[in-house]
């Protein structure tokens, strides 16, 4: 049963890796193990979301339940939003539990057209969880 459930999260992995077709959300996983560590990191290449654009995306998770983000994002179009929902998955693929801002599981930032702006943020998780983290799942939308 392992093994197929091994499969499984191998292959839902590999299906929210693809960026989705504009005007539709997006949603993209990392992989990292936090097991003993004080902290772990989880990257991303660029992601699309409707008109738009998020590169070079880190989220960082303490042991403590802090976390914190940094990326770039752009949109092509003005008065755009970027909305993501971070959550942390663990080797199984099960949710563990959403990385909130503020007790939101949304996090928002507007964009600037046509012009890359960095991204900082900060947020918070279920810290008696962090030793199960294997992966990181954003779903967004713009």
């Amino acid at each position: 049963m392992s093994i197929i459930l091994t499969m499984f999260a191998a292959a839902m992995g590999s299906v929210f890796v693809v960026p989705a077709s504009a005007g539709t959300q997006s949603a993209a996983t990392a992989e990292a193990t936090c097991t003993g560590a004080g902290s772990c990191w989880f990257t991303w290449g660029r992601i699309a979301a409707g008109d738009c654009l998020m590169d070079q995306a880190k989220w960082t998770l303490n042991r403590n339940g802090s976390a914190t983000f940094e990326a770039v994002i752009t949109s092509s179009d003005s008065g755009d939003a970027w909305l993501m929902w971070p959550v942390a998955v663990d080797s199984n693929g099960f949710v563990l539990g959403p990385i909130t801002h503020g007790g939101d599981p949304k996090f928002v930032r507007g964009t600037v057209k046509n012009q890359w702006t960095w991204w900082f943020d900060a947020g918070s998780f279920d810290a008696a969880f962090f030793d199960r983290i294997n992966n990181m799942r954003l779903t967004s939308h713009c």
